[in-house]
């Protein structure tokens, strides 16, 4: 985290309501960094992440790659011959013909190949029959089907509105129209919460997918369920960014921090949850009405989610933030200032005058911090989330029949994955060179994947493919846990607002073209996953390239381990000094001088950073006899 943001966030857990803290307001004095009271209000938007969560990788399930068998090709020149084409078509589908992988069969489903034809034509009646000569010489290889019957029992966007072959792009375009609105409502959020509450404008975005969710599911064309796909999700990023509003309004300091992070694992919980829920659905319509009526149960629970108090405070909504402080108060068993609505007074207008500067989103481009910083901080925050959400995507290519499974799988590694970027945070002071070390790693070894044999995709085949799937996507959310957290640290308080506007809004503007990589199976099945692995140690090395500029600094270097016979000698140097004439001790701190006591504390860092020459002969003298001394102790203490 910046120096500037950990101090001023550390702050609040050292500083007492009674002591003017200079770096808390009176709202952070009262309801403290954490509590009872703000942890109704988290859970509650917490589990506005599992809807959001369905509605992004709800295209996994309503339009399955169909399975060998469901699709049989009627041919359009065998009209002269319709009754023996239907009677071939139907005993006789187009994977007969020995092909093992996908790849092929995709082939095979736009086109049925004449000579397969003319093969069943002469099992089924005993005579030659040369489908081809009828052709003319461009298309005698195949025979372009007329029209595909789906055979399944599960109705599927794919069947409602044939989405195969030439139409398959159209599957990635309804993930686009979904990243797209994701986009418009993003900043549509920004510009709504200077005049809507978080509060109210969270509401606003619930019932809108309610409405929303249900007529995309019951729509009979294709362009109406893009365009109301489109309008749920713009609704559903006013959920959400609104519900992060109050998250970071209502918290701070290292508590901030957990929470902004974890708040992914309840995304990633619906994942979990979506395929249990698909199970009891054999229509992709009854999916979305499901998934859409169940934003009803938070409808519901609105009631208790707090408002962002600072935000009324700039609107001069005093009395509300006052009720709402009393509470948290109440429940957090926090003192209250006797002056408090005085103190409020005050804070909103100055947060009323910081409102009414001007800035502008040119401001993170003027020099304070490197441009290419800034720029390679975009790029890093769209291939992360191009990776995030690809990877999701892509599970359809792994096989319909283990697609609960391996979604599942993909869920519990980006909770693997959270914690891990978590414990980065944290605990590392290199948590940009930690993120970009695992990024690497991970791109590189996926592409071992082009070691698996050939083999038919079977449920073992499948399951060695997923585990460089599960690598990747590790790796990507521990480096997303890390961005979310701590991109603000390049940019003074002022510019994250902005900042973070721009690099959301960039990497949603990569997710509207990325669902077009799920086409390029139509080359190898294995060609999407080895540009996500090449995009993933390219911007890992952009990761480590920000390493060095920032880092925590609150996270202290870690020492070398000292000897026991090292920490005896260097401690009785440092004793011997401290208490020897203040000319002796010139290297150490005034504070190391008034506080010496024969019991005193040190950190490993000064047991190493001791100065090693003798200041006085007789302290060379001590020195000479200290092994002795050493061993006569360790003897008594023996």
């Amino acid at each position: 985290m910046p120096d500037s943001q950990s101090q001023s966030q550390s702050q609040s857990s050292v500083c007492n309501l009674g002591k003017s803290c200079p770096g808390l307001d009176v709202v952070e004095q009262v309801h403290g960094s954490f509590g009872r009271w703000q942890l109704r209000t988290i859970l509650l938007i917490f589990l506005c992440k599992i809807p959001s969560a369905w509605f992004t990788a709800i295209i996994v399930y309503t339009a399955p790659i169909p399975w060998k068998g469901e699709l049989v090709c009627h041919p359009s020149e065998w009209n002269a011959n319709r009754t023996r084409t239907e009677h071939l078509s139907r005993n006789h589908p187009l994977w007969q013909d020995a092909r093992s992988t996908d790849r092929l069969f995709n082939v095979d489903v736009c086109n049925a190949y004449s000579q397969t034809l003319a093969r069943g034509f002469v099992r089924s009646h005993g005579r030659e029959w040369n489908a081809s000569e009828s052709l003319e010489p461009h298309a005698r290889s195949s025979l372009p089907c007329e029209h595909v019957e789906h055979m399944t029992d599960y109705r599927s966007l794919i069947t409602q509105f044939d989405l195969i072959c030439s139409r398959r792009v159209l599957v990635a375009v309804t993930q686009s129209s979904h990243a797209f609105g994701a986009l418009i409502g993003g900043l549509m959020a920004f510009s709504a919460l200077k005049r809507i509450s978080p509060r109210r404008l969270m509401l606003l975005g619930m019932i809108g997918q309610i409405f929303c969710g249900n007529l995309t599911g019951l729509v009979d064309t294709y362009q109406l369920h893009i365009y109301f796909r489109c309008l749920t999700s713009i609704f559903c990023a006013l959920m959400y960014t609104s519900g992060q509003f109050i998250l970071n309004d209502i918290t701070s300091g290292k508590a901030r921090i957990i929470v902004v992070t974890l708040s992914e694992l309840f995304w990633s919980i619906g994942l979990v949850l979506l395929p249990a829920i698909s199970i009891y659905f054999d229509d992709w319509s009854y999916l979305y009405v499901a998934i859409s009526s169940s934003l009803i149960v938070l409808v519901w629970l609105h009631r208790w989610i707090a408002d962002a108090p600072r935000w009324l405070l700039q609107h001069q909504r005093v009395e509300d933030a006052l009720s709402q402080l009393l509470e948290s108060a109440t429940y957090n068993n926090r003192k209250v200032p006797l002056t408090l609505d005085v103190q409020l007074t005050g804070l909103a207008k100055e947060l009323e005058l910081k409102a009414e500067q001007k800035r502008s989103y040119c401001q993170i481009w003027d020099g304070e911090t490197k441009r290419s910083q800034v720029i390679y901080i975009h790029w890093i925050w769209g291939g992360a989330m191009v990776i995030y959400n690809i990877t999701l995507l892509m599970i359809r290519n792994l096989g319909t029949q283990q697609v609960h499974v391996n979604t599942a799988a993909l869920a519990f590694a980006e909770m693997v994955g959270l914690f891990v970027g978590l414990y980065m945070i944290l605990y590392t002071r290199r948590h940009w060179r930690w993120a970009g070390n695992l990024m690497i790693i991970a791109g590189l070894s996926t592409y071992l994947v082009w070691l698996l044999p050939e083999t038919e995709r079977n449920s073992r085949r499948v399951g060695l493919e997923l585990l460089f799937w599960l690598i990747l996507k590790v790796s990507n959310s521990a480096s997303i846990a890390v961005l979310t957290t701590c991109t603000g640290e390049m940019v003074s308080n002022e510019k994250r607002v902005y900042l973070l506007l721009s690099v959301v809004s960039f990497s949603r503007l990569c997710l509207v073209f990325s669902p077009l990589l799920s086409c390029l199976t139509v080359v190898h099945h294995l060609v999407p996953i080895t540009i996500l692995a090449t995009l993933a140690w390219i911007y890992g090395l952009a990761l480590r390239r920000l390493n060095r500029y920032y880092w925590n600094s609150e996270q202290p270097h870690i020492s070398q381990v000292p000897t026991p016979n090292t920490y005896r000698r260097q401690s009785a140097i440092i004793m011997r000094r401290c208490s020897s004439a203040s000319s002796e001790c010139s290297a150490y701190s005034n504070e190391l001088l008034s506080n010496f006591e024969r019991n005193m504390a040190v950190s490993i860092a000064d047991i190493w950073h001791i100065n090693f020459h003798p200041s006085s002969e007789i302290e060379l003298e001590m020195e000479q006899q200290q092994p002795e001394a050493l061993r006569s102790h360790s003897s008594e203490t023996i």
